[in-house]
Order: structure tokens, then sequence, then C-alpha cells
């Protein structure tokens, strides 16, 4: 879609040194006050909004305080809780599953190292990274959700697509102090500039660094153009958005029947009229 651009130092920093004065204060928008909090809201997270969890973890977490309180939870009680965060069985199993993972393998602690915190039910690599570099200050990789894989392709700073591959592009090019902030100003910068349908080049500061600036909604308009279906012409005094009486088999769904032909009827004969009587001599 767009030319290739090399990746140096200098531009990576660069990219970095914008979006730091652009969102200098980007963090994790999931409501927590430590990594136990942080841990749930992220599993709560998975096909939802951080607005939307932060609507429904104030009450989980006073019911549910801490990881042996949520390993005690009964199903029936738990998913009413998180009905709104979508998949709310499989989350309230997760959550479940994690909280006593976390009672019998590490003493109701939240663990600190990725190894461990992958292990956990309802815990993937991302989910990892969050708690990792956002409540417990030990980065051990960049987060790439949605929109640090839009972005980071965007900006030319990696041509895979499997979040894992994008990861090791990133951290192989960030400094390891840049991992956390760098990922929480790439969301911030998604989700409030460069959105994935129409990204405002026009007012972003990356534009001039970014291989993709401007060609994002072209090619939508071209796509868009190139799949609409050309109109059929109307005819001579044809109502527009009228539609033509479908024939008479397609509204019934019968097959045409020929009209039977129409006899003539009998004509009468006209009634003779008796002859005058002749007159005598």
């Amino acid at each position: 879609m767009w030319d290739v651009v090399v990746v140096t130092p200098d531009r990576v920093a660069q990219l970095a040194k914008l979006l730091a004065e652009k969102w200098p204060d980007a963090h994790v928008e999931l409501d927590h006050r430590n990594a136990y909090e942080l841990l749930v809201a992220t599993i709560l997270s998975a096909q939802s909004t951080d607005k939307m969890i932060n609507t429904v973890t104030p009450a989980l977490f006073a019911k549910y305080p801490d990881a042996m309180a949520l390993a005690k939870a009964d199903p029936a009680a738990l998913e009413p809780m998180i009905y709104k965060t979508g998949f709310f069985r499989m989350k309230a199993k997760n959550l479940i599953g994690m909280a006593r993972a976390v009672v019998d393998r590490h003493g109701g602690s939240i663990p600190e190292t990725m190894d461990e915190l992958v292990e956990l039910p309802g815990v993937a690599r991302k989910t990892a990274n969050v708690v990792l570099g956002s409540a417990l200050g030990k980065p051990a990789g960049v987060v790439v959700d949605t929109h640090v894989s839009r972005l980071a392709q965007r900006l030319g700073l990696t041509e895979q697509t499997d979040p894992v591959k994008i990861e090791q592009d990133l951290m192989r090019i960030l400094p390891r102090d840049q991992w956390t902030p760098f990922a929480h100003r790439l969301i911030w910068h998604g989700r409030r500039v460069c959105h994935a349908k129409k990204p405002d080049c026009e007012n972003c500061l990356l534009a001039p660094l970014c291989p993709s600036a401007f060609l994002v909604t072209i090619d939508t308009k071209r796509q868009r153009e190139a799949n609409a279906k050309p109109k059929a012409a109307r005819k001579p005094g044809a109502r527009a958005g009228a539609k033509s009486p479908p024939p008479p088999a397609a509204r019934t769904g019968a097959k045409p029947t020929a009209k039977p032909a129409r006899t003539a009827k009998p004509v009468a004969k006209p009634k003779r009229s008796a002859k005058p009587a002749s007159r005598r001599a």
C-alpha cells in the first residue's frame, strides 16, 4: 500500500520523541490500584472497551478484593456482575481459574515474571505485558493490542501481522525503557488520532514521518468505489426508487396458466313475423 521505509535508530527516536510530546501522560486506561486489579481488568477487557470495564470493576473489586476472595467465587454470582463485558461465562471461568492458580502456586500474590503469568488461566502474553509494565514496573516486552499493531504497520516499524512477531520487531528497535511508555502512547494515538478507518492525518504530528499518511483514506475510498455496483438505467417515465411489479408467477409462485379461449355467445335468430292475410277480391 505504501513504500517500505528503512527503520533506523534516529527515526525511531524521533517518533518516540514526538509521541512523548503529544501524549506525555499516556497510561493504561483500566482503573486499578494494584497488580491483582489490573490483571482482572485486563482479562475482562478482551473484546470489550476500557470504558465499559471501568463501570464493572468497582463493584467487582468491592466483593472480591483479592485473589483469595475471587478463588472462592461462585460462577452463578460472578457471571451477572461481568455480563456487560461480553463472553461472561468464559471470563468468569478464567477469572476463578486464575485466582485459584495464584492462591495455590503463589500464595495469593500475583507472580512477577512472564513465564509464571502466562501459565495462569486466561492470561496470554499481552495481558502479562500490561501487568508487568504498568503495575509491577518490570517490563518484559511490548504490549501489542489492535492499536499498536495497526500503528506499527502504518509507521513502517514492522511488516509483520502476528502480534508476537510485531512485539519482537518493536523490542529490537526500541530501548528497554521505552517498551511500556511507547506502547501506551501508540495506543492513545490510535484511539484519538490514527483511527482504523478514517485516520486524522491532517492533524497528526507523525504524518511527516509516516509512509502511510493520507493513503489509508484514499485506498478506502477507492475500494468503496470499486465495490459499488453499477446502477441500472431507469426507464423513461419510471418513478425514482419505484420497483416494477413482479410477474404473476413470481407473486404467486405458481406457473402461469393459459387463459381459456373465450367462446362466442350464440346469436339468437330474429323471430319470423307473421305474413299479412291476403285480401279476397
